[in-house]
């Protein structure tokens, strides 16, 4: 399923910040090897805020993004923190 995303200046700030591309974190969204479902909160477009997950490398990109249909605005993104 291929999202049509709405870019955000709040992005792609992080994504210096963090050490990912904007391009890792749509491809996370698109192909993600999961996906976390918070239906408590609801994003300012009126979609279900959701995680996912994608390995790149030996490190996994988290996207935090709002999703309604197949609209997606990118929150954030962070690499998870290896144990």
């Amino acid at each position: 399923m291929g999202y049509r995303f709405h870019d955000t200046a709040h992005l792609e700030k992080r994504a210096r910040e963090r050490g990912f591309s904007v391009e890792q974190a749509k491809v996370t969204v698109n192909d993600a090897s999961s996906i976390l479902k918070t239906p408590i909160r609801k994003g300012n477009h009126g979609g279900l805020i959701q995680l996912f997950f994608r390995a790149f490398e030996s490190r996994i990109l988290v996207v935090v993004a709002e999703v309604k249909q197949n609209e997606c605005w990118i929150i954030t993104g962070y690499w998870e923190e290896q144990h």
